[in-house]
């Protein structure tokens, strides 16, 4: 019997995600059953909470589940959770598979062959910025980031793309995760005086663009502001008056929107969560591939061994039968065909590493509502 658990943030700064990935969790399963099950029985889902770096929530979570026999861990959304229970998790030799971890870190890191992620890494996203931000004509650069796995692995992807471009990052700020009051840092990038200015963070940046605001060199001054993926879906929960972001923009990993509204995946997320996703389907179709992802591997191994199911996942994801479901993959393989997994947020195209070889990236803006403008939204695709 596989059995998944989620390691998913239904509290902490990324509880925004929360809705549309549990939900896309919920959908894979429900979709998986009602196709027969893996290798003939029902998957079961145990949902977790993996909470922030603030609070020892992911750690005893991660323990629990466990406990309850899982074969495969998916989450936490944010790369700095990972970090603190991946070990724990492919120590156990239990798949560990993150929709939504983008540091770099991973790509290289020690997993056993048991880290997964549908997610881009970083390197990709910063690229994909910095080649925005030159192409509108950016000279300089400042970049304020959250100084841990994430933040520091986006920072460092922008510049080096940037400075490669001629461009100029100054300044370049870490502040800790902890930090409450940015008028240091605020009153660095007014000295400095760059072009643009791009804020990689979590929910803390609400704060740090209200005291750019103030300072006059927010969203709604000649400053060009960029958010990224960790920021800009919730940052108008995080202001008190949303007018001030008008103008700011940001780039996420992100199949087209409207694909999946066309699809009624949308749909069906917001009626898979208790009140609906508030608007965000971040990383929904993300959570939904990676669980149907590992049931696919699962039947081409034909077991629900962790160890033998990761040995089949990079393979399901390229150079076979195109299928788009788990039904039609499963009846791929029951012919005794190789199936090639696109999904809901695919193609993947999996590297040795465990992770896309190439990804959409969303470029949205707000326009004054607590959200950015879904119409306003455009898509570059980056490899």
């Amino acid at each position: 019997m596989l059995t998944i658990g989620t390691l998913l943030p239904v509290t902490g700064d990324l509880s925004y995600l929360g809705p549309p990935e549990v939900a896309g969790a919920r959908l894979a399963i429900e979709d998986i059953n009602a196709a027969g099950g893996v290798l003939g029985q029902p998957a079961v889902l145990h949902e977790g909470d993996s909470g922030d770096t603030n609070q020892d929530i992911a750690n005893p979570e991660v323990d629990r589940l466990l406990g309850l026999g899982a074969d495969a861990i998916v989450g936490a959304a944010s790369s700095g959770v990972s970090k603190l229970v991946i070990d724990k998790i492919t120590g156990a030799n239990v798949i560990h598979f993150s929709p939504a971890n983008t540091s770099p870190d991973f790509t290289t890191y020690d997993d056993n062959g048991l880290y997964f992620r549908t997610a881009p890494s970083d390197l990709l996203q910063g690229r994909v910025l910095a080649n925005l931000l030159a192409d509108e004509g950016n000279q300089t650069v400042g970049v304020l980031y959250r100084q841990e796995s994430y933040g520091q692995g986006l920072a460092n992807a922008l510049k080096e793309n940037f400075e490669a471009l001629g461009g100029i990052v100054e300044p370049f700020i870490a502040y800790a995760v902890d930090t409450e009051n940015f008028d240091p840092e605020v009153d660095a990038l007014v000295q400095a005086a760059p072009d643009a200015i791009v804020v990689i963070g979590f929910a803390e940046s609400g704060n740090i663009v209200t005291t750019m605001h103030e300072r006059g060199i927010g969203p709604t001054s000649d400053t060009n502001v960029w958010g990224v993926d960790g920021n800009q879906p919730n940052m108008g929960a995080n202001v008190a008056d949303t007018s001030i972001l008008v103008g700011m923009r940001g780039t996420e990993p992100s199949v087209d929107l409207s694909e999946l509204a066309g699809r009624g995946f949308t749909d069906r997320l917001d009626g898979a969560y208790e009140g609906g996703t508030q608007g965000v389907y971040s990383y929904g179709a993300e959570t939904y591939d990676a669980i149907t992802i590992i049931a696919i591997a699962a039947e081409v191994a034909g077991s629900d061994d962790p160890l033998a199911i990761a040995a089949e996942i990079n393979g399901v994801t390229k150079d076979g039968e195109k299928c788009t479901d788990f039904a039609s993959c499963k009846a791929i393989i029951d012919a005794g065909g190789d199936p090639d997994y696109d999904g809901q947020g695919g193609p993947y195209e999996f590297v040795d590493a465990g992770e896309p070889a190439a990804a959409s990236y969303r470029i949205s803006e707000y326009d004054g509502g607590p959200i950015p403008n879904p119409e306003l939204d455009e898509y570059v695709f980056a490899s």
